[in-house]
């Protein structure tokens, strides 16, 4: 099995201090840049002043680091990022819309959206106390495991080839999409062709090469929010967003976003396991959503945005060949200095966002490669054929519908309606576990 994964360092492997280091510094990279554009968009969305974007940014990143560290000491114990959640950030918009709808101000919805993470924290850490999620776990086959993993990454994919061409007011650049073009076929090359060394290293290289390119092609540096120019330390602050509101609404949303967040767990861990090329430690489902909902109290209590296991970092393992917990583990504590640094924190938001796309964008591919590998496990009889298409052609269908297309529903329904992952895995669930079920053909 090792030899087919291709790894260089195991789950257990201790790299040298020098390349344990070098491995952690492109963890943190990939970690940081996979997480840095949902803080930018919710505070841009919000019209929050420059200055609180940037914390948000800086709280975001420690909370990232603070929750990876978390799990791989005490939760699921594999290298696994806990970043921000697609489903979270999804719920933020809609929360805004049916805000601004409503008249709330700003600030008001983002209270409301403290409420939100501090109850969909808790009722994680009670789903998983309780054993529910082992129960849960029974109804994730690799049927299902494969087409959640599958609809993860296309949900994402739009935003990663819009950000590759640099799209925006309507068009693309041409010498940006040609710089994407480079380093992401320069990135493919090291992870399926490069050298032992080169392939540990393709996403550092990736980034230091799209960087230089970015600037020799004369496009220039990303626009820099300002800061205090005086300030070195930044503490994430206590309800940085005031007082929490409770609503109704939301916490019937966060509901079906926490059995949402069981089912990405689920297929984060199927695609470690397959990514590592071995059993994962026992009641890592557990342990692992109790880390999770302790993550979510405190981006809760700290304003930030909540997370989940992201199954896009085993692809991550896969480009690298790098499985070792001990770099992961070095890179959670930079991404938490990094948080707390906050001259260190502007100099990595300087890295040009296309060439981040275009780095992270070989993981997710891999990502969709695990789910397809799940797939082969069963048999491509009518029955497994059916459910696949129809997950695959509603799930995708709905990614294209315009979220403004529900706001006459209730929050909660938008939130349902509106999502193509959730409404795709609660398809195949249905499918595969009622009409179709196995035995009823």
């Amino acid at each position: 099995m090792e030899k087919e994964q291709g790894l260089h360092y195991r789950l257990e492997d201790c790299p040298s201090p020098g390349k344990t280091l070098l491995l952690a510094l492109q963890w943190a990279l990939f970690m940081y840049s996979i997480n840095l554009v949902y803080p930018l968009v919710i505070g841009d969305i919000f019209q929050l002043p420059p200055v609180e974007i940037t914390a948000l940014v800086q709280r975001s990143t420690f909370l990232v680091g603070l929750g990876s560290l978390i799990q791989v000491l005490w939760g699921h114990r594999v290298p696994l990022t806990e970043g921000v959640a697609a489903l979270w950030f999804s719920l933020f918009l809609l929360c805004y819309q049916a805000g601004g709808a409503a008249g709330q101000d700003p600030r008001e919805v983002l209270q409301i959206m403290e409420f939100a993470l501090l109850l969909g924290g808790l009722f994680m850490i009670l789903l998983s106390l309780g054993g529910v999620l082992n129960a849960i776990e029974k109804l994730f086959t690799p049927l299902v495991i494969g087409m959640a993993l599958v609809l993860i990454a296309l949900q994402v994919s739009g935003a990663f080839v819009q950000g590759m061409l640099g799209y925006e007011n309507g068009q693309a650049s041409g010498r940006t999409a040609l710089c994407s073009l480079l380093v992401l076929s320069l990135v493919t090359y090291l992870s399926y062709r490069g050298r032992a060394l080169l392939k540990n290293f393709s996403a550092l290289i990736g980034l230091v090469v799209g960087w230089g390119l970015y600037s020799l092609l004369g496009l220039g540096g990303p626009e820099v929010l300002p800061a205090e120019t005086q300030r070195w330390l930044y503490l994430p602050e206590v309800l940085a967003w005031g007082p929490p509101r409770a609503s109704a609404a939301m916490a019937v949303a966060v509901m079906v976003a926490s059995l949402v967040q069981v089912a990405n767990q689920v297929a984060s861990y199927a695609a470690a396991r397959v990514a590592l090329g071995q059993e994962l430690p026992p009641g890592i489902l557990k342990r692992g959503g109790v880390c999770n909902g302790l993550a979510n109290l405190l981006s809760g209590l700290f304003a930030g945005i909540g997370t989940v296991p992201l199954a896009n970092a085993a692809g991550f393992v896969e480009m690298t060949g790098v499985g070792s917990r001990r770099p992961f583990l070095v890179a959670s504590v930079i991404l938490m200095v990094v948080g707390l640094l906050w001259p260190l924190g502007q100099f990595f938001t300087s890295i040009p966002a296309p060439v981040v796309y275009a780095v992270s964008f070989v993981p997710f591919t891999r990502m969709v490669g695990i789910g397809f590998a799940n797939l082969l496990r069963v048999s491509f009889n009518q029955r497994h054929l059916t459910i696949i298409g129809l997950t695959l052609c509603a799930g995708v269908g709905l990614m294209f519908v315009p979220p403004g297309a529900y706001g006459g529903l209730p929050v909660a329904l938008q939130l349902v309606c509106s999502n193509g992952l959730l409404m795709g895995i609660a398809l195949v669930l249905l499918l595969e576990h009622v009409v179709f079920r196995a035995g009823r053909e």
